[in-house]
């Protein structure tokens, strides 16, 4: 019988009406399915997050993914060829090494969570997501992606229009979370500079991390090897470090007028130590010893670096400001932690997933020397390191704050007192756009380490005054950027722009050479590209220009590269600063 023809006995009327009932039916069809699958959807979502807890692993599944790299002009097909052929995709046994679960192993959400957060640690992979779905026979099966970071490194450095230095290497050999890198640079007037660095982040199959460097430079160099098992989780029973430094450089200083100055400084140390937790769940302590020596010996006069050669400094600026020291501590370590992980996107990087720690943690070293291998007697030494953050995913405040410094006791006198800090609020008002706000203060009192801070520094100071001959002992910097993510090219690479601001200036207090400059602001626009979009490794074009008086500064261009996470990694200039004990040898900060 065909449905549409009324049946025997069905007036007219009763046949528009069964027709305009079909059609209903008809259309509600499809919304009865939809909400059906919605409905067993999120009840496989929920059994697949409750699958996890206290069931057995069955099976874990890896799978490593390389990034897709961008369609180029077909002028330059030939760098996409060859990065393609360079990088080799992550092999699986390394990702299993930072998995904080195995086959037979009972599951948890805990373990799960941080296993991901781990993967994402690891600088060789853009993004890792760890899954646990039932297997059907009571058990969990844990299925693990990952996305690599490009691994080919090609770095260029000029001076004028000549390149001076190259440097290649990968972040990720064969695929075995390897980084190798090698280097040659022009000495010009100097000696030709070599180098090369090597960084394992998983050895023998366990998240062990093996340095290794070897720089011969101009002018200078340096040689290290440690091996570590940094602290990543609450999950580990321990962390440790055992590792040798040795750095020959030329400390600069600026001068309001005339040349630069610099200092030769020989550094060689050592540090051996641990530590282990206690406590159970979020509410974490750790207690442990570092053992470390530290031999200090400063040039006894400055020199002028010029493209000439050496040139001896007849002022007299530096002679005889430093004294030669040496040191062997016992420290004791302590440590507690109170901290909750929240997932983000786009606050530090465009749009890459980021683990933000809520909460608090401490880390803090108290040594004492030892007189009979050479110590001063009755030298004391404190450091403490303070992270702590209240936010959420849109939303947040974090602030970081390190600092140590020595006693004689012999003479009741405090000296080699450093400190750091930053302060930031990161707002996020949609998918797009973040705001941040940050104040960033370093500095040093009665240091036995030369140095100067300089207010155009590359990694702490204002842009748009690289070239500013103002250095001092302390230095403040407040910063205000805004991103906005303008999208992606595709799965290959994201794309955005910034503007900022930045105010600072710099204190003379006791450097060895330093002025009271004014307070200076600079402020620009940035290029940023993350490939793939995924990335924590951004490449950024910044144009800078000066907005005060200064009659030393430029606007300035810059590329670099920065791989964001931590949040964050005081400058370079101040670090050097710090005597090589200290929590963060064993402990990850964020």
């Amino acid at each position: 019988m065909n449905p549409d023809r009324p049946s025997p006995g069905v007036t007219p009327g009763e046949v528009g009406g069964w027709a305009a009932t079909r059609a209903r039916w008809r259309a509600a069809v499809p919304l009865v399915c939809l909400l059906i699958a919605t409905k067993v959807s999120a009840q496989d979502l929920a059994g697949t997050l409750a699958s996890c807890q206290g069931r057995v692993v069955s099976e874990v599944v890896v799978t490593a993914r390389a990034p897709s790299l961008p369609n180029l002009p077909s002028q330059l097909r030939w760098v996409e060829r060859a990065v393609a052929g360079l990088h080799s995709t992550t092999d699986t046994s390394v990702v299993e090494a930072f998995l904080l679960l195995a086959e037979g192993e009972t599951c948890t959400e805990e373990r799960r969570a941080e296993s991901e957060r781990v993967l994402r640690l690891q600088p060789f992979l853009a993004d890792a997501t760890v899954r646990a779905v039932p297997d059907g026979r009571g058990g969990s099966r844990i299925e693990v992606e990952t996305l690599d970071e490009i691994s080919p490194e090609l770095r260029v450095r000029f001076r004028g229009a000549q390149p001076s230095a190259v440097r290649l290497g990968s972040g990720n050999v064969a695929g075995r979370g390897l980084a190798l890198s090698a280097s040659v640079e022009r000495g010009f007037a100097y000696r030709p500079g070599l180098g090369f660095t090597a960084t394992a982040y998983q050895v023998l199959g366990r998240p062990y991390v093996l340095s290794l460097v070897l720089d011969h430079r101009p002018l200078g160099g340096a040689r290290s090897l440690s091996l570590a098992y940094p602290f990543f989780t609450d999950l580990q029973r321990s962390a440790w470090y055992v590792g040798y430094d040795e750095v020959d450089r030329y400390v600069p200083f600026a001068r309001p007028t005339g040349e630069d100055l610099s200092l030769q400084l020989q550094r060689r140390s050592w540090a051996l130590g641990g530590v282990r937790r206690m406590g159970i769940g979020r509410e974490t302590a750790f207690v442990g010893a570092l053992v470390t020596h530290e031999d200090v010996d400063p040039a006894a006069y400055g020199v002028i670096i010029s493209d000439s050669g050496l040139v001896a400094d007849t002022t007299g600026a530096l002679d005889g400001s430093m004294p030669s020291y040496r040191n062997v501590r016992l420290n004791a370590v302590f440590g507690a932690r109170l901290l909750s992980f929240t997932q983000a996107r786009g606050l530090d990087a465009l749009s890459a997933t980021q683990d933000i720690a809520t909460g608090v943690q401490l880390g803090a070293l108290i040594g004492r020397g030892l007189p009979r291998f050479g110590s001063v007697a009755g030298d004391l030494f404190v450091s403490a390191d303070l992270y702590a953050g209240l936010g959420t995913p849109r939303s947040l405040a974090a602030l970081r704050i390190s600092a140590e410094g020595r006693r004689d006791q012999e003479i009741d006198r405090w000296d080699s007192m450093v400190g750091s800090g930053r302060l930031a609020w990161y707002v996020k008002p949609d998918e797009a756009h973040v705001l941040v706000s940050t104040l960033e203060v370093a500095g040093a009192w009665r240091s036995r380490i030369p140095f100067q801070l300089r207010l155009g520094d590359l990694q702490g100071g204002v842009r748009g005054y690289g070239r500013s001959r103002a250095g001092g002992a302390v230095r403040g910097v407040g910063r205000l950027e805004h991103r906005w993510l303008l999208g992606n090219v595709g799965e290959h690479a994201g794309i955005g722009v910034s503007s900022f601001v930045d105010v600072g200036r710099v204190w003379a207090g006791d450097a060895l050479i330093g002025v009271d400059s004014r307070l200076r602001m600079g402020a620009g626009l940035g290029l940023i590209v993350a490939v793939p979009p995924q990335s924590r490794r951004l490449w950024r074009l910044d144009l800078a220009v000066p907005l005060g008086s200064d009659p030393d500064a430029r606007w300035q261009v810059r590329l670099s590269g920065l791989r964001t996470g931590p949040f964050w990694r005081e400058s370079d200039d101040i670090a050097r600063v710090r005597a090589d004990a200290s929590p963060s040898t064993i402990f990850t900060w964020w």
